[in-house]
């Protein structure tokens, strides 16, 4: 996994290399096909700019998002609701590399959900890097790999206390 950065006392901060180019990595960010295999499946709307899409993250349970900006192929930024939580912010940054392409994931306005959505995270640019390398993962890992990166990033979470 070619994590470059994380920190989030109360957001996620994540930087992360993937050896795809960009048009690829933003064709996975943006084109329902590609969504299903590392974010959800979206069940209305769609990624592009001023628009609303919602995403079933499984059990029909749903993140309600608003693209807030749209700028292909470098920048893409969205609200994120899900049921019983305070509404968020996603910015997700991309910078050719000279092996691929930094990625910048920012979630703000988290507060005690932080570790939490790090986690999440960590487990989505997982399933983000494999889709933009063609092998995509198989979406019954997922739970899985959350319970791996949790139990690694047990030790952060207690310095942060």
């Amino acid at each position: 996994m070619p994590l470059t950065h994380l920190s989030s006392p109360d957001h996620v901060a994540i930087a992360w290399r993937i050896d795809a180019s960009v048009d690829r990595v933003w064709a996975c960010l943006t084109q329902g096909e590609f969504l299903g295999q590392w974010l959800g499946r979206t069940t209305h709307g769609s990624v592009a700019a001023d628009t609303e899409f919602v995403v079933d993250h499984g059990e029909s349970y749903l993140c309600r998002s608003t693209v807030t900006r749209y700028d292909e192929p470098t920048r893409l930024a969205f609200t994120w609701l899900f049921p019983h939580e305070p509404e968020s912010a996603v910015s997700i940054t991309l910078e050719s590399a000279s092996d691929g392409v930094d990625l910048y994931l920012q979630h703000e306005a988290l507060g005690a959900l932080a570790v939490s959505y790090r986690d999440g995270w960590c487990v989505h640019l997982s399933y983000l890097e494999a889709a933009a390398l063609g092998d995509p993962l198989p979406i019954s890992m997922f739970w899985r790999l959350h319970g791996t990166i949790a139990r690694l990033n047990a030790p952060v979470r207690a310095e942060q206390r």
